[in-house]
């Protein structure tokens, strides 16, 4: 079971190392600067497609993304 919570922390941790605003990230994912608000509160979590985009964008392998699961 994933924790929603934890992966929205080390999104947002992310992000911000990346010199990134919210609305950055969701348009590089092509994705609302809410989906991405309601992602770091852990409110919600991406789909695998949308995960996968975030390895990208952060170039951090998939299995990084699977820690905080």
């Amino acid at each position: 079971m994933f924790d929603s919570r934890k992966f929205g922390a080390y999104l947002a941790r992310l992000r911000k190392k990346a010199d990134m605003t919210q609305s950055d990230l969701a348009i590089k994912l092509n994705l609302t600067r809410q989906a991405i608000s309601k992602y770091e509160q852990g409110d919600s979590f991406p789909d695998i497609s949308t995960l996968a985009e975030i390895s990208k964008a952060f170039n951090v392998s998939f299995n990084d993304l699977n820690i905080c699961f």
